[in-house]
């Protein structure tokens, strides 16, 4: 967070909580001017602080699955290059490169009304990928949490 101060973060929050704001809402609410959150919005953006803007959709009310995957990468291979070839997947969520057990640990979507199948499926899709030794797949029955906002 290099080159924050508190209004950089006071904007970021609002924007976390309802990125549709407007700027005159937000300069209002932190006691600025349009102009001045219009900037900082416009170098949080540059600097890469703020990737993008998107709608938060609730997977269990469309009928989505979640699958976490644990993945194994073999010695000879590299985890980060295994990481990207899951992660060009259309079903790929998250991808995480970890210490630890495992090297990679992966969060896929169901996305057809065959979930189960189309799960299985996928699993078996993933195991081909080269470099993977092993995966161990878990279903997600319910989402008890699911956070994406940060506190600053």
């Amino acid at each position: 967070m290099k080159n924050m101060d508190e209004l950089d973060k006071k904007i970021l929050k609002m924007l976390q909580k309802d990125a549709r704001l407007s700027y005159t809402k937000i300069a209002k609410q932190v006691g600025t001017s349009t102009a001045t959150v219009s900037e900082r919005v416009r170098r949080l953006e540059e600097s890469g602080i703020i990737e993008g803007y998107s709608v938060i959709l609730n997977s269990s009310k469309l009928g989505i699955t979640s699958v976490i995957a644990l993945i194994y990468v073999k010695p000879s291979f590299s985890a980060t290059d295994v990481g990207k070839k899951i992660s060009e997947m259309k079903e790929t969520c998250c991808v995480y490169n970890v210490a630890g057990d495992t090297d990679l640990i992966v969060r896929f979507k169901c996305l057809s009304s065959f979930q189960r199948e189309e799960c299985a499926m996928l699993i078996n899709t993933v195991k081909k990928i080269e470099g993977i030794e092993k995966i161990t797949s878990y279903l997600v029955l319910n989402t008890i949490k699911e956070e994406s906002q940060i506190e600053l």
